[in-house]
């Protein structure tokens, strides 16, 4: 059979730049940087005292508070963008749309890795039964997919890719032949990481440590 053409019809994004399409796009038209001291946590004790982080994000509007706290912030930042994709797109105004026929792939590198350490430190500190029903939904790897299926009611394929720094590729690539073989007519498809702790900062270090700064 033909391949069907695919085409991109929204577009959402939370990043260093910006937390919006719009702000992003500016920001990068205009030569601003995300780049600044590290204000997640303290880094008196590391060598490297910048990098990008999300700033003023807020989860208003999209979680309440209660499920906020139960989700890790990749699976916030995640959600976040994918309804601003799904607005831009305009797919829900549309007609008798089949959500049988509307997929998601939205996976991430490494998931809920700051909520598996939480839990980590909760279990050692106060024992097991201080650990939560959501730890588990709130730190998995394709939670973004479910929860944004669960919000909307998209009944087509739902899972998350992991493949390192190459995930939301591989996640907009699978999605694209989906709709191209006809499994699907439209697809919600990315990732997002939230791994910005002092633990994947030192791994970071050590790195660069061991095998030098990175040529210009």
């Amino acid at each position: 059979m033909p391949k069907r053409r695919v085409v991109v019809t929204g577009i959402g994004i939370v990043s260093p730049v910006g937390n919006d399409l719009s702000t992003t796009w500016n920001n990068i038209t205009n030569g601003v940087s995300g780049i600044d001291l590290i204000t997640q946590f303290d880094t008196a004790n590391f060598a490297t005292k910048f990098a990008g982080e999300v700033k003023n994000f807020s989860t208003e509007g999209y979680f309440d508070a209660k499920e906020a706290r139960r989700t890790d912030r990749f699976i916030q930042l995640g959600v976040v963008a994918g309804v601003q994709a799904v607005r831009d797109s305009g797919i829900e105004d549309l007609v008798n749309l089949d959500k049988e026929r509307v997929g998601l792939i939205i996976g991430s590198g490494i998931g809920g890795l700051p909520t598996i350490e939480n839990h980590s430190v909760i279990l050692n500190e106060k024992g097991p039964r201080k650990i939560g029903p959501f730890f588990i939904p709130g730190a998995l790897g394709n939670m973004i997919a479910g929860q944004l299926s669960i919000l909307y009611g998209y009944k087509g394929v739902s899972y998350g890719i992991v493949s390192a720094c190459a995930s939301s590729n591989h996640c907009i690539g699978d999605a694209a032949r989906y709709i191209e073989y006809g499994d699907c007519d439209i697809m919600l498809a990315g990732g997002a990481e939230g791994i910005f702790i002092p633990e994947r900062h030192s791994e970071l270090e050590k790195i660069i440590a061991q095998y030098g700064q990175p040529k210009r």
